[in-house]
């Protein structure tokens, strides 16, 4: 539960970021930043399931 609470979090953060017209770099570092967490997350999760 506390995991699908993170990502809408940070979905609904990014989506704010982006809607309320902020500088475009910064736009894109939020956005790679946004992506970087998913994929360690993603990988974390599946690490951890793999080991159980």
């Amino acid at each position: 539960m506390n995991r699908l609470i993170a990502i809408a979090v940070l979905v609904i953060l990014a989506f704010l970021l982006i809607r309320y017209g902020t500088n475009a770099k910064f736009q894109k570092w939020i956005v790679t930043t946004l992506v970087s967490a998913f994929v360690i997350y993603v990988v974390t999760v599946v690490i951890a399931e793999l080991i159980r």
